[in-house]
């Protein structure tokens, strides 16, 4: 969506909750929808964000993974995790499956061909069909969305806090299997949100056998961290990747040699050649962000358009 396109989503969902926007500043509706009882605000089901360059947030590189990897820390701060999911691109799946489109695999391949200078390489890495049936059409999308918009992220921004020097940077992947997920596969995938809910051990009683390991060690590793400011895990340098992961058998450290071919890696790689420095954020919103968006029906004459010129019937 273009900036201006939020900030309509934002004025209608403003209305929707009973507030005049006519004539007003954008900050007395916000503050006005700030206000709003939080249970008004959840029945909107409303997952979009005030975007920039807008009224709203006037800031053109505020919210990019480009401006993160030119952000530096504080001067005082000595190390800092940075750690995603391996599939965080679920809270994506969750949403996609609340919509009534079908043909995914299509519609991908038709906006990744219409907004991508080698579109090939992105559905190769995925193992992408235009016959893959919808379920694992979608798995394989978000599993796009969590490498860009996730794991992309937080590459981002190790670089970013990297040149400064200072700071020691830790880079920890969550791959334990959520055992509670219903929509998707138990104990498969590693959930958006799922890695901080097993921190905080909320479900330690209703934990399966084979997972408790892998969660223990998590919190411990990373309660240890916070008072000693010590972990298991190579610094990451841009010259040399690292991470730590933890899954349901306990952790594993992974240098980069054991990094470069992966998935994510690979996905990253093709991005900087889509657009340089700007080439997650390129692929985050003109092809993840777009193919998220069209699932509404309000825009789903957007990629009906891009269908045709790529050949494909949008209805078939």
């Amino acid at each position: 969506m273009t900036p201006e396109e939020h900030q309509k989503e934002f004025l209608f969902q403003a209305e929707r909750l009973g507030v005049e926007v006519r004539g007003r500043s954008m900050e007395d509706v916000a503050r006005e929808v700030i206000d709003a009882p939080i249970d008004a605000i959840r029945s909107l089901e409303y997952c979009g964000a005030p975007c920039s360059p807008s009224e709203l947030i006037a800031e053109a590189d505020w919210a990019t993974m480009r401006h993160a990897r030119s952000t530096r820390p504080n001067i005082w701060l000595e190390s800092q995790i940075l750690c995603s999911s391996t599939y965080d691109g679920s809270i994506s799946h969750l949403v996609a499956k609340g919509q009534a489109r079908t043909h995914l695999a299509k519609i991908f391949a038709a906006i990744c061909h219409a907004r991508l200078k080698d579109p090939e390489i992105l559905l190769t890495i995925y193992d992408m069909s235009e016959d893959d049936e919808d379920d694992v059409a979608l798995e394989k999308i978000c599993r796009v969305v969590t490498d860009i918009g996730y794991y992309g992220a937080v590459i981002s921004s190790l670089l970013g806090v990297a040149a400064s020097f200072r700071t020691n940077n830790y880079h920890v992947l969550f791959d334990i299997g959520n055992p509670f997920s219903t929509l998707l596969q138990k104990g498969r995938f590693a959930t958006h949100t799922w890695d901080v809910v097993s921190l905080f051990g909320a479900y330690d009683d209703q934990l399966p056998q084979d997972v408790r390991q892998g969660i223990f060690e998590w919190r411990r590793a990373i309660l240890a961290y916070c008072s000693t400011g010590e972990i298991p895990c190579d610094v990451w340098r841009p010259t040399f990747r690292s991470a730590l992961v933890f899954r349901k058998g306990g952790t594993e450290r992974l240098r980069q040699e054991h990094l470069a071919n992966t998935e994510p890696e690979r996905a990253l790689q093709f991005a900087e050649q889509e657009g340089g420095e700007y080439g997650l954020d390129l692929l985050w919103e003109d092809v993840i962000r777009f193919f998220l968006k069209t699932g509404n029906p309000r825009y789903s004459h957007e990629v009906a358009e891009i269908m045709r010129e790529y050949g494909r019937d949008p209805s078939t």
